[in-house]
């Protein structure tokens, strides 16, 4: 890691969606196509319901440095029987913090807890091909590239693709 702050990672509780709401419309505001949510389409009650949704779980991590959340991530299983083996993963770096192996510490997390979940079988994510440090972290850490939805984010002049990423962690 290249981080010397106070780290650690623990399970979101829901007196952080405020927080992890704000960190969501930051990074949407500052870079278009970055996620795929508008800004004004980040209610702080759907970060409630989320993570007390997956309190049981408890696959929604928060990332401190010096006791601030700088970054989250989840692992949201898909609800149908056939794909219940199946995580859908949706990770953010919060604005200021990018760029110092925050992402690769949660990514690292997920995946030991994913490996450790009863059930669980493949994470799956979705990346813009505008952000290609994400794209080279996840390929790092061994996801695959499964499929590209072309132009499935509008952007202000023009579009960007989806990119489907898998992981499979059954031993």
């Amino acid at each position: 890691m290249r981080y010397n702050a106070n780290v650690r990672i623990r399970t979101a509780k829901r007196e952080d969606a405020g927080v992890l709401a704000q960190a969501e419309y930051d990074t949407a505001a500052a870079q278009e196509g970055l996620l795929a949510a508008k800004p004004y389409e980040i209610p702080v009650r759907a970060f409630e319901q989320k993570i007390e949704a997956l309190a049981a779980a408890g696959s929604y991590f928060v990332l401190e440095v010096d006791g601030a959340p700088a970054g989250h991530l989840l692992l949201d299983p898909l609800g149908l029987a056939s794909v219940r083996h199946v995580v859908q993963l949706t990770i953010v770096v919060h604005p200021g913090h990018t760029g110092r192996g925050y992402g690769r510490a949660l990514m690292l997390h997920a995946i030991e807890w994913a490996r450790r979940a009863e059930g669980v079988e493949k994470i799956e994510l979705r990346v813009r091909s505008t952000n290609p440090r994400a794209i080279a972290l996840y390929e790092s850490l061994g996801f695959a590239r499964e499929g590209v939805l072309r132009e499935r984010i509008k952007l202000r002049d023009g579009y960007a693709d989806d990119i489907c990423m898998g992981l499979f962690v059954r031993e």
